[in-house]
């Protein structure tokens, strides 16, 4: 098969070499990006499953502690049994 890309073929704006190597990775950053149109909407959704995670974990060891505040502070006490004579 004969060589599909070539050096110097085509400019950069930049100024990036256009060696072989670097249109190989373009083409296949090209192909990843047409392969996996839905990847920016999954990257959205979960930022913002983690954002409604993280907030609602905060929330729950918050009303945690609320709720056990009153029994971890309550002191235990043995008193012993008055005896009748």
């Amino acid at each position: 098969m004969a060589q599909a890309l070539y050096n110097d073929t085509i400019q950069y704006d930049d100024g990036t070499p256009a060696t072989a190597s670097q249109l190989a990775k373009d083409v296949c950053s090209f192909l990843k990006w047409a392969a996996e149109p839905e990847h920016d909407e999954r990257k959205k959704l979960g930022i913002k499953c983690f954002l409604i995670l993280s907030t609602a974990i905060i929330g729950m060891v918050y009303y945690k502690r609320h709720v056990w505040t009153t029994i971890k502070s309550r002191k235990i006490l043995f008193r012993e049994p008055k005896v009748r004579e």
